[in-house]
């Protein structure tokens, strides 16, 4: 693995990019650099066209830029000597687990993997990804509870995983949110809303997250303990495409922050202080 993002990662990131492109995307250029400083066999990068989705939605993309990143690296000049190094299988998890398993086998086999051992590797890789969902959502579960019981507020982050769980890419505000100011903080990743209908705002959503973050929108506003903050990017297109859809959902205020590579803390935390303060939580 590549090391955690740090502000060389982010730095390194910019210098080797030859397009404009959001704040995680810039910080992928890093990771990979880091990854050739280290010298490894070969780079992981999968084309992830789409992702699960337990209901009846006909489209669960990802974004292009994290659908392309693998084809944008390869184009970059600085990475071009270590294309044949670069692994990138087309993956729609959205067929389902035996097509994935084919489609990784069409990289496994040039690497003298066999079918079985291919097979046997993404059924793994599932039960995992299960069990950690599981756990997730457990905690979770547990989190809101413990707010309700207590009759106090929480603050639930919207947002896709690398801008949530990156103290780079985020500035680190979620935790000073609950250092500083002991506030609860739970991200949607950890809500069990899987089954929230949301075709009455979009019939057929189109992008992965955008059904999470508008699912737990509409969860939110079942509750008065619990407020939104949504942590997304500068020249991110879904986010900016999804964003009304949240305010329909929520039905109550929200306060969205927007990231990049240049940002600094100060003048957000000053934003998350004041929506804070508006919505009671220092009362």
């Amino acid at each position: 693995l590549s090391d955690e993002t740090s502000r060389a990662t982010v730095n390194v990131g910019v210098e080797s990019r030859v397009a404009e492109s959001c704040s995680p995307i810039t910080v992928a250029h890093g990771h990979v650099a880091d990854l050739i400083a280290k010298k490894i066999d070969y780079i992981f990068i999968p084309n992830v066209i789409d992702a699960e989705s337990n209901d009846s939605q006909t489209n669960s993309f990802l974004c292009p830029w994290g659908q392309t990143l693998c084809f944008v690296i390869r184009a970059t000049p600085s990475f071009a000597a270590y294309n044949e190094k670069i692994l990138s299988p087309n993956v729609r998890f959205r067929l389902g687990a035996n097509k994935v398993k084919d489609q990784f086998f069409e990289m496994a086999r040039k690497l003298g993997v066999s079918r079985r051992e291919n097979d046997r590797a993404i059924e793994r890789a599932y039960d995992s990804w299960y069990e950690f969902n599981s756990r997730l959502k457990v905690t979770g579960n547990e989190a809101v509870q413990s707010v309700l019981d207590a009759g106090t507020k929480a603050i639930i982050l919207l947002g896709r995983p690398y801008n949530l769980y990156d103290e780079i890419v985020n500035l680190n505000i979620p935790n000073k949110l609950r250092q500083h100011y002991g506030i609860n903080i739970i991200p949607l990743d950890f809500l069990s809303n899987d089954d929230i209908d949301i075709r009455d705002l979009n019939e057929n959503m189109y992008w992965n997250y955008g059904q999470k973050i508008i699912k737990t929108a509409r969860w939110v506003s079942r509750f008065k303990n619990f407020d939104l903050i949504y942590i997304t990017n500068f020249k991110c297109g879904p986010d900016s495409y999804i964003k009304h859809y949240i305010q329909d959902a929520a039905q109550k205020p929200f306060l969205t922050i927007q990231f990049d590579e240049h940002s600094n803390d100060a003048g957000i935390v000053t934003r998350c202080e004041a929506y804070l303060d508006s919505k009671g939580f220092f009362k």
